[in-house]
């Protein structure tokens, strides 16, 4: 179930993003699939990681590390979908307050980035208690953005 998980996940993020990432987004349901995409691969991966440092799931170093390196890489993506005006209306969770409110906006997203980067390099070191601390850090930067700029 995995592997085919995976590989569904994958398939909408490259088809995502092979079709919209360098050509820019041509109407804001254009965005708004891209970053729901991206976001629901930062979702899989962030929640495979809450399990180990909640101790639902075994502590397996390269899962964690592939997790962490998906989670790096996918952090650095929807932010731009998330500025499209009119991106912020029909089937999405962003609040207008984000476009409003974009230097703000675009700093959380900046912090999740460099939070993201240091969760896959204290990952690389195996030491769950550091990752653990790590992942609070990710987990209190995701709260904060999603209450303050998501329609829950």
């Amino acid at each position: 179930m995995r592997i085919s998980l995976k590989g569904v996940i994958l398939g909408i993020v490259l088809a995502t993003i092979g079709g919209l990432a360098f050509a820019g987004f041509d109407t804001p349901e254009d965005a708004i699939r891209y970053r729901t995409a991206v976001m629901t691969v930062i979702g899989e991966h962030f929640g495979r990681l809450a399990a180990v440092v909640t101790g639902k799931t075994p502590f397996n170093e390269n899962a964690v590390n592939h997790d962490t390196v998906v989670l790096r890489t996918m952090a650095e993506l929807p932010w731009d979908a998330c500025m499209v005006p009119g991106s912020e209306k029909g089937k999405t969770t962003l609040k207008a307050k984000a476009m409003k409110e974009k230097d703000k906006f675009m700093a959380m997203a900046q912090e999740f980035e460099q939070a993201s980067n240091k969760l896959a390099e204290t990952a690389k070191g195996g030491d769950l208690k550091a990752i653990t601390a790590q992942f609070g850090n990710i987990a209190n930067n995701c709260k904060a953005c999603h209450t303050t700029f998501r329609n829950l």
